[in-house]
């Protein structure tokens, strides 16, 4: 089986890197005059995670140049970097155990996220997930399409089944468009009820290798647990 996973919020809890930078790049905003201060809550920056920095800057301040929505998205991306090269980056309790138990069950994982080239590379070299990934891909080497239109492109490389795991509706979204089996990551930065499609709902990424279980082996029609 071909697993498509996600990666902040499924894999990795980017939330301790994703808040500061956030933080320092609206900092640059307001200090610019190009927005007006006021606080934002982290649950409320939390909320952006997961989306492409096109669509994020696009909701959060569509009133911004082009120009400034890129100037500031280098500047976050490269104060997540720093975090990371520090060691602030961190994968959730239970990832590695998960995705070997996955890969020695003969599985192939493939890397999908709405994200920057570098973000992928870098978090690719410190967590040393060539361990257990086979292939990656990430929105900005397709010029931001939505992650149902890159799984076309996906499939073409890849022989036998898929299936998709994720912890927001865009990357389910996925499975959902192509009839494909999903499970989804409660305990990643979804919104109530976001997920209520998925086949299986898990709430720590230590389920996962049952959930796959359960799915692969069509033991009854997969129940969310």
């Amino acid at each position: 089986m071909n697993i498509i996973m996600d990666f902040d919020g499924t894999i990795h809890d980017c939330a301790a890197i994703y808040v500061p930078a956030f933080r320092a790049g609206y900092k640059y905003l307001v200090d610019s005059g190009l927005m007006e201060y006021r606080d934002y809550p982290d649950p409320e920056i939390i909320s952006y995670l997961g989306f492409s920095p096109k669509e994020m800057w696009n909701q959060f301040a569509p009133q911004l140049a082009d120009s400034e929505k890129k100037k500031v998205t280098i500047m976050v991306s490269d104060y997540m970097a720093e975090l990371t090269e520090n060691g602030k980056a961190v994968l959730y309790r239970g990832t590695e155990q998960a995705l070997s138990q996955l890969k020695e069950n003969g599985h192939k994982l493939i890397f999908l996220s709405n994200c920057l080239h570098d973000y992928m590379e870098l978090h690719r070299r410190v967590h040393g997930l060539d361990r257990f990934f086979s292939a990656y891909y990430c929105s900005e080497d397709f010029d931001y399409i939505p992650k149902p239109q890159i799984f076309e492109e996906i499939r073409k490389e890849h022989d036998g089944e898929f299936m998709v795991v994720g912890d927001r509706y865009f990357d389910l979204e996925t499975a959902w468009v192509h009839g494909l089996p999903s499970v989804g990551c409660t305990y990643g930065y979804c919104a109530e009820n976001e997920l209520d499609r998925a086949d299986i709902l898990i709430g720590s990424i230590s389920e996962l290798p049952q959930a796959v279980d359960k799915i692969v082996n069509n033991i009854d029609p997969p129940t969310k647990s």
